[in-house]
């Protein structure tokens, strides 16, 4: 199968990765699929992705709304449960839960702006205790949200990074990057530690970057309420690898994996992060959606993925996705 880089990679992700799908021991990649959900991917994608299924919650101003999308970003990652036990939702109503992962995260969000607590101020989040996280990220039936911890220090660093360095505010960030997303993902990875999403691969960086790119193109969906901002080169942007793209790759029979990776998986075994395993499901990720880009053609890669992803949302009955415990996605 020829893995060929047809457009510039200015954060590495295809270059570093192109050599593991080269060299998959637990993943098939099957090219006779990519066809099949490219058609379902482009149907997806000609009925239009409603911007408001980012569901980011409002913001009094551009400047506020940066922040908040930089600081939800700041934590999202990891919302599945281990088997057999409750997962980490709210509920908006009477009987009425979200439905998990980044919808209930940013309505925690939201409820913290309700409720008065700064969430938003850099000096807030240097002193966030764990006891007030807990109340911030609440779920129902006192459901915690899974590394409450690695959250809380990713938000210390948030806070401290933005006082010491960027004058409290992240639009400093998006100013000094020039508004363009490989800048901005580049200057998160630079700057806040948490972002910097990449493993080594017999003896070899490999960049992944989910949380600096997404975050990179999440800014750009600002565009039609603030005319006057414009996130460049999100073209450029890789999919944003995590769990639930690679389930729905698996589902539609492009990767397939070997019994034993299959076994971990289905069973929800823990896969350590940065083991040979999760790297070569990261890795395959990537270069799927940049095959079905290539095939389409018209579509960025960040469209491509937020397309599988929500279509992941509406899925019952599919095969478990892998399970890492990871800041990173």
């Amino acid at each position: 199968m020829n893995f060929k880089i047809q457009r510039e990679d200015p954060l590495r992700v295809l270059s570093s990765t192109k050599q593991i799908v080269e060299n998959l021991r637990f993943i098939e990649i099957h090219e006779d699929k990519i066809f099949k959900i490219s058609n379902i991917i482009s149907k997806k994608l000609a009925s239009g992705l409603d911007v408001a299924e980012a569901h980011f919650g409002e913001a009094e101003s551009l400047e506020s709304a940066v922040q908040l999308i930089f600081l939800e970003d700041v934590v999202n990652f990891c919302f599945w449960a281990e088997k057999g036990k409750p997962k980490w939702r709210l509920e908006l109503s009477k009987g009425k839960l979200t439905t998990g992962g980044w919808y209930t995260l940013t309505k925690c969000f939201q409820r913290a702006l309700v409720e008065k607590i700064p969430i938003l101020d850099p000096d807030y989040l240097m002193d966030l205790d764990l006891k007030h996280a807990r109340i911030i990220f609440r779920g129902k039936d006192n459901i915690e949200i899974p590394l409450l911890e690695k959250r809380l220090e990713n938000l210390h660093e948030a806070g401290k990074v933005l006082k010491e360095k960027y004058n409290r505010k992240f639009i400093n960030v998006l100013e000094a990057a020039r508004f363009d997303a490989i800048m901005i993902a580049k200057l998160l990875c630079q700057d806040f530690l948490s972002f910097r999403d990449i493993a080594n691969w017999n003896g070899r960086t490999i960049y992944f970057l989910k949380r600096a790119q997404i975050c990179a193109q999440d800014f750009s969906y600002l565009s039609p309420k603030y005319k006057d901002l414009n996130i460049k080169n999100v073209d450029l942007l890789t999919a944003f690898a995590d769990y639930k793209v690679p389930q729905i790759l698996r589902e539609n029979g492009v990767i397939s994996y070997n019994n034993e990776l299959a076994e971990l998986v289905d069973n929800y075994k823990l896969i350590k992060s940065g083991s040979q395993e999760e790297i070569e499901i990261r890795a395959s990720t990537i270069w799927c959606v940049e095959l079905i880009r290539q095939r389409l053609g018209k579509y960025t890669a960040a469209d491509i993925d937020n397309a599988i992803w929500l279509i992941s949302q509406n899925q019952t009955g599919t095969k478990p996705y892998h399970r890492t415990y990871t800041i990173y996605y």
